[in-house]
């Protein structure tokens, strides 16, 4: 493969994975703990935009456990988020199987 090729393969990937991080930024997933009680909203690049607690979810004798569903839906839109920019990235570079260690 000559340089200029690769050269060209390098831009186009460069050009669709900036168009995958802008798709991604507005895409969203929700992160859920407690069977919904508490719900997380973070975009497709795992910025947390909401955070939606059920007031049964509330009890001021035992607020550890609001602090455990919390952190379980924060987790939880993490990973649902890492999964979806794993998808689109995973789109935008697919074509690029012969240029190893490049992004």
């Amino acid at each position: 493969m000559n340089v200029q090729k690769l050269m060209k393969e390098a831009q186009r990937a460069q050009k669709k994975m900036a168009e995958a991080q802008e798709r991604l930024a507005a895409m969203t997933v929700e992160g859920t703990a407690g069977g919904g009680l508490v719900r997380v909203t973070a975009t497709g690049d795992g910025s947390i935009t909401a955070v939606a607690i059920d007031p049964s979810a509330v009890d001021t004798e035992d607020l550890s456990l609001l602090e455990d569903l919390v952190t379980a839906a924060v987790a939880d839109a993490q990973r649902r988020s890492r999964e979806l920019q794993e998808s689109e990235m995973g789109s935008a570079v697919g074509g690029l199987g012969g240029m190893p260690g490049l992004f």
